[in-house]
């Protein structure tokens, strides 16, 4: 078992002086004859320094207590760790007095010294954030200690009573997960409550266009502004991008024919052959514009774009609420059903887990039921 730590103000520790001639106190932490140091970013000259106090200086009183405080708020982090019955080691401790991380602290306030802390895509952190304000609307001030299995129950009955959609709910699971393993990493808690509790998996979002309607939506005819939109989609479906990606989308991304691109989303780069899928269709598109400038950078924003583009849906009888991102889902339904290996549509789509690109065989399997079924009902009849 690792010994409680010893902490002393100490100065000029390096043996070595500032400019001024003045030497930095420290506070000290010993453990099991190892030593770790926090700076209190005070300078004192030394015949200012005795016995472990300021002295001989105008603002003495106020120095010692500073000095003091700061001890104390090293050795407080200790104690609430002891009070959980967790001994400290050095490089703990000095982890969690940097990254500011206590026992005691909310659920916000540690996933925010996580989240502010990392290197994760800018939509990734707006996800937390979403999250974090989430919970606080929930129960707000609650404890990374007291999140526990009933809480994470409760919270996602009051979600559902909410109308947040499943796959919404699921991904807000999934980033309290990973906040609450970090707890367990960084010793705030001993094990996370998702050990018991199992987040369900998403389901088949519905959503995307068959062969017959994209023949149709290729034959319209539409013109200017009207036909960027459909031409813009048209190339989504030919190459699963999403509309971040695709309204970014330069000549010095596509070379011998493939995309080559970082996506905006997960910072993951994806490769797309043009020429090789859905019969150079998107290649088509490029050639037919001159330069894929030409067409993305005419799209628009994406709210004003799917409003037309439901427009120009709905004549071919599809769903109102279908958006640029069921272009996506068309390109990995239709490359499932033409017997892609899923591993296959998975580099395609750029997807760092399989399970995820598993969502468009379950709608493809869901598809082929509902044909079953109503080819069952038309023969009985």
């Amino acid at each position: 078992m690792l010994s409680r730590i010893a902490y002393r103000p100490v100065f000029n520790r390096a043996a070595r002086l500032n400019m001024s001639g003045k030497g930095l106190i420290e506070i000290e932490c010993r453990q099991a004859g190892r030593r770790i140091y926090f700076s209190t970013n005070t300078y004192v000259e030394s015949g200012q320094w005795e016995h472990g106090r300021v002295i001989n200086h105008p603002l003495a009183d106020g120095l010692n207590n500073s000095i003091s405080m700061s001890l104390l708020d090293i050795q407080r982090i200790e104690l609430e760790y002891l009070k959980r019955g967790v001994y400290l080691s050095l490089p703990a401790l000095k982890h969690a007095v940097r990254e500011k991380i206590k026992p005691t602290a909310t659920l916000v306030e540690f996933g925010n010294e996580i989240i502010n802390g990392s290197e994760r895509k800018k939509a990734t952190v707006s996800g937390y954030q979403t999250l974090f304000r989430n919970i606080e609307k929930f129960r707000a001030g609650v404890l990374v200690a007291d999140i526990d299995y009933s809480f994470l129950v409760a919270y996602e009955n009051w979600m559902r009573a909410l109308g947040i959609a499943h796959n919404t709910r699921v991904g807000r699971l999934c980033f309290l997960r990973t906040i609450m393993n970090e707890a367990v990493r960084h010793k705030i808690i001993d094990s996370s409550p998702f050990a018991e509790y199992k987040i369900p998996p998403m389901t088949a979002r519905e959503g995307f266009l068959t062969v017959a309607q994209l023949h149709r939506v290729e034959k319209m005819d539409v013109k200017d502004k009207t036909a960027i939109i459909r031409d813009a989609f048209l190339f989504a479906c030919y190459t699963g991008l999403r509309f971040s990606d695709l309204v970014t989308l330069r000549s010095e991304h596509i070379t011998k024919q493939w995309i080559h691109k970082k996506m905006v989303k997960t910072g993951f780069m994806v490769d797309v052959p043009l020429n090789d899928i859905f019969g150079g269709k998107a290649a088509a598109i490029i050639e037919r514009y001159g330069t894929i400038e030409k067409l993305v950078t005419k799209i628009g924003c994406n709210s004003t774009a799917n409003k037309r583009l439901r427009e120009i849906l709905q004549q071919v009888g599809t769903s109102e609420h279908y958006t640029f991102h069921t272009a996506r889902h068309t390109f990995a339904t239709l490359l499932i059903q033409y017997g892609l290996a899923i591993t296959t549509v998975q580099r395609l789509l750029g997807h760092q887990k399989i399970e995820t690109t598993q969502i468009y065989g379950e709608i493809t399997t869901k598809a082929i039921s509902a044909d079953i079924k109503r080819a069952n009902r038309k023969h009985n009849q």
